[in-house]
């Protein structure tokens, strides 16, 4: 017998009804119990072993072990009892077509995040298989439901991981031979022939869903290259690429080329860079507030001069104060750090990848393009060319899929932590006011009627108005005593180095402090001499002088610039320095003459100056030290390591350290070392 006779015989004999349908029948019994088979091992692992490791306490990464086998597992158990009950009816291929073209959709999205976390599962067991601890764990929990998994005689965890790979794989061969086992009059045979189709697309989709993810996972590493490594990969390949983008983009943005418009993309890049924006200007906008707050509990007013008066009222105000500051700010700013602060930072990391991977996709759509020119101008292109324009394709798909996920993820994310920052405020509020209400029958008019405590409070504030008015008339009678108080050493210095410089018409005094926040401006503090070297910018602003310092030029506002005069009689304060009536009114006639003659500033010697702390100060390192209102320190350098005069080193009970300079006054003292006219106690000049 020759061959075709052989071949004619094989065919007949496959052809032949009884065989046919026998043959179906055996795929459709392979079917039902393979995927039995595999329901109970997926149950076995993703159940009864992971909660039998978990237990042990083995410190393992479970969910990265198991991935999603539980959703796996209860998919293919519907899939079995589905295929169960149209198994043996008279139309069950038409049934079972219709039982996988159904579950196509969960079958796809199931899969593909199983698959494609797949090599991150065996890269994790494989680690873990160096442990002895843990491999021996491993293998006894296998051994201990080996009675479940059958013949399989298996010690490896592997076993189980890989059975979704092989299964998804495993459906188009089971419906390609139920396909050519069942005639094509079966009143199924189409439905068949789409399932196949169906489940061979799952199949294609998921290896292109992780070629995407690889292409991701490659240009969206955040890379940190020195400068030698960026130089090394510079040559000619990437300085022509980078050229002829460089090109195409100019070309975009003077209309020789019309840019490739993709709403759909640009649309979900237009929300990305929106919502990047609201968590980067809510994380900053909590980390300003949680700054004040730190700030306002710094003040600790309950530590205030309270003593002075010794009222219950006051004392009252002083617990309530004491607790609000004790208990319901601490743990509401605690709150806001834990709930809202860290949860921004967090969110906002998680926008660096796609970023990084949106100004790829930006460079490969302008390959992308010049490679279709090419292919429209010669109909061919190169395989490295075919390359680049299929990796452009999956980053542009994978964008296109990702995007409207990750967006979705972080409206939730930025909702439930806007519903936080309301939940803590209105816990914060509640917790005020019941503090409130515990305190608020001891403070007066607490039983009041609404409007006689408004009254009472009009009048309060009506006469501390009137104290206040009192206060600032006072203050402005004296204002020239106060300006004429004695200048500090260091003042006196740049005086001095000043009036050799410059004629005495130009030196000036700043009334108050002064913050440069422009290129070419100063920032001094009040009292700081200057010397006036011209009365306008650049731009022949006359609000602007260009001053000098004795050491730096710069600009200052001319309105908080004054002449500097000298006082015209004798004070307490230069009395109380020299030692003779000579003395003063050689100061006096020096400071007051009309500057012809180049002025003598003579020095006021050291043992009749002493400063003095006039606030309390804390301090929040090793270099610096703390001071007590009132204490007396010794000044070493008057200014820092950097040259600014804004901390002064100084040495206090022995200890050597930094202390700012706004906290120190010099003052002259009396023959008892006492300060003369300041009251450290009320923490300002005496009047």
């Amino acid at each position: 017998m020759d061959d075709s006779a052989i071949y004619e015989e094989v065919i007949s004999d496959f052809m032949h009804p009884d065989k046919q349908l026998q043959k179906q029948m055996n795929v459709i019994e392979e079917l039902l119990t393979t995927e039995r088979s595999y329901a109970g091992l997926l149950q076995v692992c993703g159940t009864d072993i992971r909660q039998h490791l978990e237990s042990k306490q083995l410190g393992l990464d479970l969910d990265g072990l198991f991935l999603n086998t539980e959703e796996v597992q209860r998919l293919a158990s519907e899939l079995v009892t589905q295929l169960e009950a149209v198994s043996g009816k008279p139309d069950q291929i038409l049934l079972i077509s219709n039982v996988f073209l159904t579950y196509k959709p969960q079958l796809e999205e199931t899969y593909k995040e199983y698959c494609v976390n797949y090599p991150n599962t065996i890269l994790l067991e494989s680690i873990y298989k160096k442990d002895e601890k843990i491999r021996t764990e491993i293998s006894e929990t296998l051994k201990t439901f080996e009675h479940l998994i059958g013949t399989c005689q298996t010690r490896e965890l592997s076993f189980f991981l890989v059975k979704p790979v092989q299964r998804i794989g495993k459906y188009p061969l089971l419906l390609k031979s139920l396909l050519e086992s069942t005639p094509t009059s079966d009143e199924g045979y189409m439905a068949l022939e789409k399932a196949t189709r169906a489940m061979e697309e799952i199949n294609h989709n998921i290896n292109e869903y992780k070629r995407r993810k690889e292409v991701a996972s490659k240009y969206g590493k955040m890379e940190t290259l020195s400068i030698r490594d960026k130089l090394n990969r510079i040559n000619k390949h990437s300085i022509a690429k980078k050229a002829s983008r460089l090109s195409r983009v100019i070309k975009h943005e003077t209309g020789i080329l019309p840019k490739v418009e993709d709403k759909d993309y640009n649309d979900l890049v237009e929300t990305f860079n929106m919502l990047e924006k609201c968590v980067a200007a809510l994380k900053e906008s909590t980390a300003n507030y949680i700054t004040n707050l730190e700030h306002f509990h710094s003040l600790r007013p309950y530590r205030g001069p309270f003593e002075l008066v010794k009222e219950h009222h006051t004392l009252c105000y002083q617990e309530f104060v004491n607790s609000l500051h004790q208990q319901t700010i601490p743990g509401f700013k605690e709150r806001l750090q834990t709930m809202v602060h860290k949860p921004l930072c967090l969110l906002q990391t998680l926008f660096a990848r796609p970023q990084q991977l949106m100004r790829k996709h930006y460079d490969k759509m302008l390959d992308y393009e010049k490679i279709q020119e090419k292919l429209r101008e010669e109909s061919s292109v190169s395989y490295e060319e075919k390359a680049e324009s299929q990796t452009y394709q999956a980053i542009h798909s994978l964008l296109l899929t990702e995007l409207p996920r990750f967006n979705t993820i972080v409206i939730q994310l930025l909702t439930q932590i806007l519903q936080a920052t309301l939940a803590i405020h209105r816990d914060m509020a509640s917790s005020t006011l019941q503090l409130t209400n515990q305190h608020l029958h001891q403070f007066p008019l607490s039983d009041a009627a609404l409007r006689g405590f408004w009254q009472q409070t009009e009048e309060t504030l009506q006469a501390s108005n009137t104290k206040l008015s009192k206060f600032i008339e006072t203050f402005d009678s004296n204002k020239e005593y106060l300006a004429e108080e004695p200048l500090s050493p260091l003042a006196e210095r740049t005086l001095e180095k000043l009036i050799k410089k410059y004629s005495p018409e130009k030196i000036y005094q700043l009334t108050s402090n002064v913050s440069g926040s422009r290129n070419m401006e100063l920032s001094l503090h009040r009292g700081d001499f200057v010397a006036l070297l011209q009365a306008r910018d650049t731009k022949q602003n006359k609000n602007r002088w260009l001053m000098d310092t004795g050491g730096q030029r710069g600009y200052v506002p001319a309105g908080k610039l004054r002449p500097y005069q000298t006082p015209t009689q004798p004070n307490s304060f230069l009395s109380a320095t020299c030692s003779a009536p000579g003395d003063v009114d050689q100061r006096i006639r020096s400071r007051s003459c009309s500057f012809l003659e180049p002025p003598v500033l003579p020095l006021i010697p050291a043992t009749q100056y002493q400063v003095f702390a006039a606030y309390e100060f804390i301090a929040r390192g090793p270099n610096e030290v703390t001071l007590q209102q009132g204490q007396m320190v010794t000044v070493l350098e008057a200014h820092d390591k950097r040259g600014t005069n804004d901390w002064w080193l100084v040495k206090v009970n022995g200890r050597q350290g930094y202390a700012p300079s706004n906290h120190l006054v010099t003052r002259p003292v009396t023959g008892a070392g006492n300060p003369v006219g300041y009251n450290f106690h009320s923490q300002r000049p005496s009047i």
